[in-house]
């Protein structure tokens, strides 16, 4: 794959993956309480922290796998069925799983211990994680690194990930002026297309984790 191949798979999986016109209406519920000033301290504390921790699974993903003796092929195949149910949820405007569970104990949380101006903070959980830096973003770049070309192939997905990651923050700062505009029904229509974006990748995967475990065991 070239450099300009990988770098446009790597931004369309990844775009996919976050969906940050997608996270819209998650950020305005989470921050419609705050003025447009604590809402851009948030945004930036929650950007911030996902860099970081994608970034850490960039840079030692390998090393990961190597000490559990994951091989990168069946990494492959386990990101494709996550992607797959992901694109599934997408596709059929069903609630994110791995989103669900962070939002009923948020609110869970949020019942039993009043919000208050120090305590009530989103930007770590949930904007960050998993909204921005979860389950399927953190299997992208996992993925996506071995797969880069050269030996500077950690460093294109970081800038990736820091472009996506711009791209989303400047989304989500406006998500009022882009719900106004688009409406429900333009989200639903970009999230669908999303989904099935990310279900093709997530066949790809699959093909590229099984062809060389079945040519190995035929060889």
């Amino acid at each position: 794959m070239s450099l300009t191949a990988f770098l446009l798979f790597s931004f369309s999986s990844l775009f996919a993956v976050v969906d940050p016109l997608g996270g819209i209406p998650f950020f305005s519920g989470l921050t419609s309480h705050m003025d447009r000033r604590r809402k851009r301290r948030t945004l930036i504390k929650a950007l911030i922290t996902a860099f970081f921790i994608l970034s850490a699974f960039t840079l030692l993903g390998r090393q990961l796998l190597h000490m559990f003796g994951i091989t990168i092929d069946a990494f492959r195949i386990a990101g494709g069925v996550i992607f797959f149910g992901i694109g599934l949820d997408m596709l059929q405007s069903r609630p994110r799983r791995w989103r669900t569970g962070i939002r009923t104990s948020y609110a869970q949380d949020t019942e039993m211990h009043p919000p208050h101006e120090d305590h009530d903070d989103p930007a770590i959980t949930p904007l960050a994680i998993p909204l921005l830096a979860g389950p399927g973003s953190i299997t992208t770049v996992m993925v996506l690194t071995p797969q880069a070309p050269g030996q500077l192939g950690p460093l294109f997905v970081l800038g990736v990930v820091a472009l996506i990651l711009a791209v989303t923050g400047v989304i989500l700062m406006g998500a009022d002026a882009v719900l106004a505009r688009l409406g429900h029904t333009g989200l639903k229509i970009i999230e669908k297309l999303m989904g099935l974006l990310l279900t093709v990748i997530a066949v790809q995967l699959v093909i590229d984790g099984v062809g060389p475990v079945i040519r190995r065991m035929i060889a």
